[in-house]
């Protein structure tokens, strides 16, 4: 048997054998030993102070900057417009023809397709 395996109890061993009431309580620590207690006020402010000092020099203590983003693109570049329009609705028309449904937003958009065919 290894020594990981002499460690390991098996969980029946672990449940209680009479009905009484099973307190479970924590340990109290032998007297003399010090307890720890939380920092509070001024020593909780001075340790966190700290600590986010300290997160500076784990980074490295540069900073990247941001990329920048690039810049918007205009609505117009992204529509159709003349033929493009025009083929588009023609390619819209053909799926019709072929047994597809024409659903309202295709409607709009052969409205709006045949308007930005008409631009140019």
């Amino acid at each position: 048997m290894k020594e990981s395996e002499a460690e390991v109890i098996p969980i029946a061993e672990l449940f209680y054998d009479d009905a009484g009431p099973h307190i479970v309580s924590r340990a109290t620590p032998a007297a003399g030993t010090a307890r720890h207690t939380p920092a509070r006020g001024r020593e909780l402010q001075d340790l966190l102070g700290t600590s986010i000092l300290q997160l500076g020099g784990v980074a490295g203590g540069t900073r990247r900057t941001p990329t920048p983003l690039p810049a918007p693109v205009a609505i117009e570049s992204l529509l159709y417009r003349g033929r493009a329009a025009l083929e588009r609705a023609l390619e819209i028309r053909s799926a019709h023809m072929t047994g597809a449904a024409l659903t309202d937003e295709l409607i709009e958009e052969l409205l709006d397709l045949v308007a930005l065919a008409a631009e140019e």
